[in-house]
């Protein structure tokens, strides 16, 4: 049977937003989750362009409950922060914000933070806010590299962005970047939701795509694994034909799953528990 490691699964805390911290630490170390996508997102860790919350403090909550963070999201798009803002001073506050995400995750001793496009404006002349995003993610590769940070960057629906939304997309976006610091993910939501699978990924980015949102969409729904449609020990299988090692995060981002969360959790980790080989 296809198999994963049990290091290659990691929690994320987004649909835990209307909990605290503690509470959602509390339930991984109850599952026995060790690794977790931290996401920034009030009240669990405060981050914005001006700086950071307590890291100590964080790191404390961490080594109690036994858990690490191996990656970190800042929350854009539908937030006031976002990679393609067409005005300068958005557009700086942005790169400040994202900058502080790389240098939280430097400071946690992660070794990555996820990117996306973000989005322009609608009716927006096309040249110019590709050109606004690709040099704005450019400029946020150089902070990771004197961090020592990779971003990975994934790609969004359509109904989300007009930038990244498809493999072609990504694909001219990460060329024109081009630089050692930002490699690629896939999210299985956005990929399902253009028709595209984990295989169109693979032969596009090869050995560059380390990091993967892996769910169970139906395409469209951040689902936990069992709620949706997607061929779970098909998906394992392509991991295991490409000899991915990355991370598989499971980003549970649909409302329906924030009043409990924790039991979404059992029963996702149930499902991916079959598939564990170690």
């Amino acid at each position: 049977m296809a198999g994963i490691q049990r290091g290659q699964l990691v929690n994320m805390n987004q649909h835990y937003r209307r909990f605290s911290l503690d509470y959602f630490l509390d339930c991984q170390q109850r599952l026995g989750v060790e690794q977790i996508e931290l996401w920034c997102g009030a009240a669990h860790f405060w981050l914005d362009h001006e700086g950071l919350g307590d890291v100590n403090a964080l790191r404390g909550k961490l080594s109690a409950h036994n858990v690490r963070v191996v990656s970190v999201t800042a929350p854009s798009i539908a937030y006031q922060y976002q990679y393609a803002s067409q005005e300068p001073e958005l557009l700086e506050r942005s790169f400040r914000y994202f900058s502080n995400a790389i240098h939280l995750a430097a400071e946690l001793g992660a070794d990555r933070v996820v990117v996306n496009s973000g989005w322009g404006y609608c009716g927006e002349d096309e040249a110019a806010m590709w050109g606004r995003c690709r040099d704005h993610l450019g400029r946020l590769c150089l902070a990771a590299g004197r961090e020592g940070i990779l971003l990975v960057m994934e790609s969004l629906r359509q109904d989300e962005s007009n930038l990244v939304y498809s493999l072609e997309r990504a694909r001219r976006m990460y060329e024109e970047i081009h630089h050692p610091n930002l490699k690629m993910m896939v999210d299985n939501i956005a990929t399902g939701a253009a028709g595209e699978t984990l295989e169109d990924w693979f032969q596009a980015f090869g050995d560059d795509l380390i990091h993967m949102h892996f769910l169970d969409g139906d395409p469209w729904l951040h689902n936990v694994w069992g709620d949706g449609n997607t061929a779970l020990a098909r998906q394992i299988q392509t991991l295991n034909d490409h000899h991915f090692t990355g991370y598989l995060v499971q980003e549970v981002a649909d409302e329906h799953y924030f009043t409990d969360p924790y039991a979404a959790d059992r029963r996702n980790f149930r499902v991916l528990e079959r598939f564990l080989q170690d």
